[in-house]
């Protein structure tokens, strides 16, 4: 008998796993069905429906997650960094990735820190702010995502131009003028990179004109000089931005 439940047990787990692999939700949807008729606790036997959470999200498949923790699947394995990274982002996401917005936020409620990182030591809420996923950002910084824990946040957004982004960093403390060098010294390319300093100089170099024109608003000084001696005036210039050198002259 110990057999053939271990049996049956394993061919659940397999069809959960082969389902999340080719993206089926139906069929997902259909095998936990049938496990839930075999009694009020069947689902819930072994590992399967963890083991089928982390697949879930590993693979980004955020709407076969959400339909895993309705059934009550527990996460084990899983950052809200990579979360964040693998959110869609862009016009065709209007509201943000709201099935990824829904898993973070379960996360979140579940106890998952809010500043965890991936494995490659991304911040979560500067990866938000590359993304120009002011959604994502927001929902962090509801959940308290530390600005100090995040150093390149107001950066990231002032290199996507992300004005949304740089209102809610600074309503929450974020130093319009910072310019973490101090965290970054061991990368010679950031050293050197004419375009890294201020929130001010990255959205020079990217060319985000209303960006440039919203940070003098909040207070950006335009004598900050970076690491290679170039002010954001300098590096407009150089660059052949003749519409921000107006604005900073």
């Amino acid at each position: 008998m110990a057999g053939l439940t271990d049996n049956n047990e394993d061919n659940f787990n397999t069809q959960m796993l082969a389902a999340i692999e080719s993206n089926d939700l139906a069929t997902l949807h259909d095998v936990m069905s049938e496990r839930e008729a075999e009694g009020p606790d069947a689902l819930r036997r072994g590992n399967g429906l963890s083991d089928a959470l982390n697949e879930a999200l590993e693979l980004a498949r955020y709407d076969m997650a959400e339909e895993l923790f309705k059934r009550g699947a527990r996460c084990t394995d899983c950052t809200i960094g990579s979360i964040v990274s693998n959110a869609e982002t862009g016009p065709g996401y209007p509201d943000g990735d709201t099935a990824c917005l829904k898993i973070a936020a379960h996360l979140l409620s579940k106890g998952a820190h809010v500043d965890e990182s991936t494995r490659t030591n991304e911040n979560p809420l500067e990866i938000a702010c590359g993304k120009d996923d002011r959604h994502m950002a927001a929902l962090l910084l509801a959940h308290d995502a530390s600005l100090e824990e995040a150093p390149k946040a107001l950066l990231n957004a002032a290199s996507e131009g992300s004005i949304d982004i740089m209102q809610q960093l600074l309503n929450r403390g974020a130093d319009v003028n910072a310019h973490p060098y101090g965290r970054l010294e061991i990368i010679p390319c950031q050293l050197e990179d004419e375009g890294w300093g201020s929130a001010l100089h990255r959205a020079v170099k990217h060319h985000h004109t209303e960006a440039v024109s919203f940070l003098l608003e909040k207070g950006a000084a335009k004598d900050y000089r970076n690491m290679v001696g170039l002010t954001a005036l300098d590096l407009a210039r150089k660059l052949g931005h003749e519409d921000i050198v107006r604005l900073l002259e």
